[in-house]
């Protein structure tokens, strides 16, 4: 399950564009650790709009978290106002881990412990402690602290695939564009007088190609890299170091139902290195919303320890789980169930993971890349950075064959005054001390 927050412009701008309204409204949601309730968040554009990130301090409902600790979150904000998403940015704080950035900046082990390491655990898929501080800053500003609203997510009231997909690519389809499905990409014919990718090769068939765009996950481009002509560049090289993460879904049909405060809820400390959320599929999906029985999704990330275990095994502890966030599951029977097992399918950003990550152009000048960890100044993140880069490589072919329109990038909300302001003085002053004696001697 996939929640669509408030900044992602450019897919609200294609969906309006095709004419469909495959989306909820806008709903509330919540954080539980193995205690219980933490955080309750509120749907922050229906409130007084205040300057960041006092709005998302003031408006989210704490359970246990006493205010003292949550005021230990304030110090982060110069990290926030430092990191600017620039290259210079990147490669100072994507050295070191979001845990060590937390304490750095002296947030409270409650806060660290019960909110703000659970939420980066979801938000980038495993333990703050294996996340890259600036991959951290990034997702945080973007989703939470750029603006009081963007905290504010809507879902999709089916599967992406029925809801988006189909209607999207028939879209395509009427403006001539073919979908070959069934193959796989296994390798690329290079032109040698020409000096770019004229063929793509899927098994025992070519097929010609003018440009070409890669739009695949990290482990599925390390395993074309390995058998094709890709292997012979450096920036396909690099991506070799770069890790992905397991997840397991689990779908669970109870015997009754049973009443869950919130649509969408994120959950931690059920294990030191998973991360989980969980959904009320009554209140999103269409299908499901006349059912006698409770419907729920639970999604496990990093979720190495669960892969090997038996169907029956993932569903006693997805149950065990549950009830410690909501009693009533304790009491409910599971009358069937649906487990999904996606190896290696997240994008991991590990500390140092950014000097390998790709551009979205390539050494081949008629090959791009489009994905969530392809490096982009847009400053988006998830499905949008997704779709972003892959306008922006869209893009890209049409400079680089001369024909066709230029696609239109909706840019991220501006910076509010403050932030803006507080930005500009805090390069002003960097370059200052850039100009000073043994500036760069000291390790940064």
């Amino acid at each position: 399950m996939q929640g669509f927050w408030y900044p992602f412009r450019n897919i609200f701008s294609l969906v309006d564009e095709l004419g469909i309204k495959p989306f909820t409204g806008w709903m509330k949601s919540a954080q539980y650790s193995e205690e219980g309730l933490e955080v309750e968040f509120p749907i922050f554009q229906d409130l007084n709009q205040l300057p960041t990130p006092l709005g998302t301090l003031f408006y989210t409902q704490f359970s246990r978290l006493p205010l003292v600790d949550r005021l230990t979150s304030l110090p982060l904000m110069a990290a926030v106002i430092d990191f600017d998403n620039t290259d210079v940015a990147w490669r100072k704080y994507d050295s070191i881990t979001a845990r060590e950035l937390f304490k750095q900046f002296g947030c409270s082990e409650r806060l660290y412990r019960n909110v703000i390491g659970p939420l980066v655990q979801v938000g980038l898929f495993a333990p703050a402690e294996q996340c890259s501080a600036a991959a951290t800053l990034g997702i945080l500003y973007f989703i939470i602290l750029a603006h009081q609203k963007n905290f504010d997510l809507v879902w999709c009231r089916g599967t992406l695939r029925e809801k988006i997909f189909e209607p999207w690519m028939d879209s395509m389809r009427t403006r001539g564009c073919e979908f070959l499905d069934g193959r796989r990409v296994t390798d690329f014919i290079y032109d040698e007088e020409r000096c770019c990718i004229s063929d793509v090769v899927c098994g025992k068939e070519t097929y010609s190609a003018g440009a070409v765009v890669l739009a695949v996950g990290i482990s599925t481009l390390q395993e074309l890299i390995k058998n094709s002509i890709l292997c012979n560049r450096e920036e396909f090289l690099k991506v070799l170091n770069l890790a992905s993460i397991d997840v397991v879904s689990v779908k669970l049909w109870f015997d009754k139902k049973v009443t869950v405060p919130n649509v969408s809820n994120a959950c931690s400390g059920f294990g030191d290195s998973l991360a989980w959320t969980f959904f009320d599929l009554n209140k999103i999906y269409d299908e499901h919303k006349d059912d006698s029985a409770t419907v729920i999704q639970a999604d496990f990330y990093h979720a190495n320890e669960l892969m090997p275990l038996k169907d029956d095994q993932v569903v006693a502890k997805a149950v065990s789980y549950l009830s410690k966030c909501i009693k009533d599951f304790s009491t409910a029977t599971v009358m069937d169930h649906k487990i999904r097992r996606f190896p290696k399918s997240l994008t991991h950003f590990f500390p140092g993971s950014y000097k390998y990550m790709m551009r979205g152009f390539t050494s081949f000048p008629n090959l791009f890349m489009a994905g969530d960890w392809i490096t982009t100044r847009h400053g988006s993140w998830s499905q949008e950075r997704s779709y972003v880069t892959g306008l922006e490589a869209a893009n890209r072919v049409v400079d680089y064959l001369g024909d066709g329109s230029f696609s239109k990038i909706i840019p991220v909300e501006e910076d509010e005054p403050h932030i803006e302001a507080l930005r500009t003085v805090n390069r002003r002053f960097n370059e200052i001390r850039a100009q000073l004696p043994l500036s760069d001697y000291f390790l940064q």
